[in-house]
């Protein structure tokens, strides 16, 4: 299988991402709407003559979840920016080393969200599940690694075109 051009691994990895960001968009539009009706659904049950308490902790994972959906919808639309210019066949350019290092700094605002809403969730005693891996950390290492690459390698690109 070629990995650039029409029918290639880039171009199916790319409907794949698509599909991906279309879930996340509708994912994202819920959370986004739990998060805002959240603090006010006790009086909202109220008003129906229902008694529904929600917790601080319910709070604290959806605003967790919409930080994580935030982050990986913004992942997967760099991505998708990748996979384009790996699709025309020019992948080393400028652009993408600056979406790898966006990736990278996406990626250490999640971790990073994950471990203020841990300092958090023992602040206001809550029970939250946002557990940082080492393995997550190792790989935004990488992605800032793969962003100096791509810069290296425009560079060179860059060089090797002005070369007669």
């Amino acid at each position: 299988m070629k990995a650039i051009g029409k029918g290639s691994l880039a171009s199916i990895l790319a409907m794949g991402l698509h599909f991906t960001r279309v879930i996340m968009w509708i994912a994202f539009v819920g959370v986004s709407i739990a998060l805002i009706i959240l603090p006010f659904f006790s009086t909202l049950a109220s008003l129906f003559g229902e008694s529904l308490d929600v917790s601080k902790e319910d709070f604290f994972n959806v605003a967790l979840t919409f930080t994580t959906i935030a982050v990986m919808l913004f992942v997967v639309n760099r991505l998708l920016e990748i996979l384009k210019t790996l699709r025309f066949g020019s992948p080393f350019v400028k652009e993408n080393a600056d979406r790898f290092r966006g990736l990278g700094y996406a990626l250490l605002i999640g971790e990073g969200a994950k471990v203020a809403f841990g300092l958090l969730s023992l602040i206001f005693d809550v029970d939250v599940a946002g557990n940082s891996s080492f393995i997550a950390w190792i790989a935004i290492i990488a992605v800032f690694v793969l962003a100096e690459v791509f810069r290296e390698g425009a560079r060179m690109k860059e060089e090797q075109d002005l070369t007669v």
